[in-house]
Formats: C-alpha cells, sequence, structure tokens
C-alpha cells in the first residue's frame, strides 16, 4: 500500500504547475458530481419510504401549551385620545378650561404637603 501511495506522490510531483491545475480541478468537480449524486439517491430513497405501502408517520404534539409560548393580546384599556382639535384664533377662558387644571388651584402649601409626603414614603421605602 506504501508502495502505491509513494508511486502516486512521485507521479504528481512530476507534474508542471499547469497540469497540477487541471489535475486538482478535475478532482474538485468529480467529488462534487459524486457528492450530489449520493444527495439525490438519499433523497430517492426518502421518497420511496412515503409510499402507500410505507408506515405511518407519528405525529408528535408539544408538550407545552400555545398559551404559555406567546404572549396574550394587549387589553384595550386604554382611554380615548384627543388627536387633534379646531384650530381657533383666539380663546376664552371657558374654551380652555375643558384642557387646563391650574396647579395652584387649591394653594401652594397643599402641593408642597403632597410633594413632602411622596418623598418621605419613597424614601422610607428604600433600604
Amino acid at each position: 500500500m506504501e508502495r502505491i501511495i509513494r508511486l502516486i506522490q512521485d507521479w504528481f510531483h512530476k507534474l508542471n504547475a499547469g497540469q497540477r491545475h487541471r489535475f486538482i480541478i478535475i478532482c474538485t468537480i468529480m467529488f462534487a458530481a459524486l457528492l450530489t449524486i449520493s444527495v439525490l439517491i438519499s433523497m430517492s430513497g426518502s421518497v420511496q419510504e412515503e409510499l402507500p405501502g410505507a408506515p405511518e408517520r407519528l405525529t408528535i404534539i408539544s408538550p407545552i401549551p400555545a398559551e404559555e409560548l406567546f404572549l396574550p393580546d394587549e387589553p384595550d384599556y386604554l382611554p380615548g385620545v384627543l388627536l387633534e382639535r379646531d384650530r381657533r384664533s383666539g380663546w376664552t377662558y371657558q374654551d380652555a378650561e375643558e384642557y387646563w387644571q391650574d396647579p395652584l388651584m387649591f394653594g401652594e402649601e397643599q402641593w408642597r404637603e403632597k410633594i413632602e409626603n411622596a418623598i418621605d414614603e419613597f424614601l422610607e421605602r428604600v433600604p
């Protein structure tokens, strides 16, 4: 066996660069052709298995329910949004009243107390 391999190596080394190049291309094409033929044969074998005489295939059911795999649809609980309103040249107090709420309506002290209480609650929860 070693003698045959040695003869092939000697023959390959005697080839010039152009002949080596052609030899490698021919070997590559032959290998690709053999690979393609083997894939086609294996595919035709799988088609023959699906003939009427072949046993039925098993159906595999996922052990995880679809409800756990996919997020549910978001609920439509958001309030309506006023996308646009009629443009007016001037506003009266009654027109603006619908869209405006005075933050100091109850006095500055009440807002100050609410803010301080919120800060105190937040700081008490911080470890």
